[in-house]
């Protein structure tokens, strides 16, 4: 694990944790804990995004070797659990790639993890812009959104170079790349797989029909998470519209992934929903409600995720 993961890692818990001492922890948890029953709904609601999810993943597959649609949200929920419990960026990509790797021809998984990932980011950025525009129509607070914006531009950017470097042979670059100056990456590298993970990510592009329809689910799941940060304030006596809800959660989404450097996003998608909340004119107790919900969730879900994948591993032939 790199130095500065940790440090990023140790930096958000500090900063979640700075957020709730200088916002009156026990009214905070009160909060959290008057939703009571509501917490049921909240977090089984989550199963909605994910199932939504694995549609769209599972249509970057050929036919007929595509993954179950229960295998796909499996591998789904586990990458969520590894993501939002583990200090590594990205290590739940990789093991959902590996729990469907009987699925498909060989490397495919993989490959669609990729193309899977392009895909999300891209529509995380048309979300947020629906987020903007939806905000805009219920706060006369628009400041929050120049704060934001540099999120949404990183967003772009990134789906832009992503794009880019996988039309360019992504895989087998780095691998070239590591092989001329590690002596381990030579032994252990190997840049013909590489090379066919390019080749695979690029043929799964060449599926427009199947790239279209998981396009249209991944913006359905992106749409979809809102339902739960409808549900949170609805339960909290504050319902508010669902336009609302898009705006709040995809531009709290959108700072989380801009700072891809903080695992989780610990602290900055926390910060980000206590400045939505007072700008929606709900409070800013309000929005680290949403936060500290959400981290719940991400906590309940996410330790029988581990679970689950450990044993689903164990369980699959070598």
């Amino acid at each position: 694990m790199r130095t500065t993961t940790v440090i990023a890692w140790a930096a958000g818990i500090c900063g979640l944790i700075a957020l709730i001492l200088f916002n009156d922890p026990s009214r905070l948890l009160d909060s959290v804990a008057a939703l009571r029953w509501w917490l049921i709904a909240i977090i089984a609601w989550h199963v909605v995004p994910i199932f939504i999810d694995a549609r769209a993943w599972q249509l970057l597959f050929a036919a007929p070797a595509r993954p179950p649609l229960r295998a796909a949200a499996t591998a789904i929920w586990v990458a969520e659990g590894v993501n939002g419990l583990f200090p590594v960026p990205h290590l739940g990509e990789i093991a959902r790639a590996r729990l469907v790797r009987r699925f498909g021809a060989p490397g495919e998984a993989g490959a669609s993890v990729v193309v899977d990932l392009t895909l999300g980011i891209s529509m995380e950025l048309i979300f947020a812009l629906l987020g903007v525009a939806l905000f805009s129509t219920v706060s006369n607070k628009l400041g929050i959104l120049r704060v934001l914006a540099p999120a949404g531009a990183l967003i772009a950017a990134c789906a832009l170079a992503f794009f880019l470097l996988q039309r360019a042979g992504l895989f087998a670059l780095a691998g070239r790349i590591a092989h001329r100056w590690s002596e381990t990456a030579r032994r252990s590298f190997n840049i013909e797989s590489a090379e066919a993970l390019d080749a695979a990510v690029r043929g799964i592009y060449r599926r427009r029909r199947a790239l279209i329809g998981s396009t249209l689910w991944r913006l359905a799941g992106w749409v979809a998470g809102a339902g739960e940060t409808w549900l949170v304030f609805y339960a909290l006596g504050m319902p508010i519209g669902f336009g609302e809800a898009i705006a709040i959660e995809s531009l709290g989404h959108a700072a989380r992934t801009a700072a891809f450097i903080v695992p989780g996003g610990l602290g900055v998608q926390d910060g980000a929903l206590l400045l939505l909340g007072a700008a929606a004119g709900l409070g800013p107790d309000a929005g680290l409600v949403l936060a500290l919900t959400k981290r719940l969730r991400e906590l309940v879900l996410g330790i029988p995720a581990l679970v689950a994948g450990y044993v689903i591993e164990t369980r699959q032939p070598r």
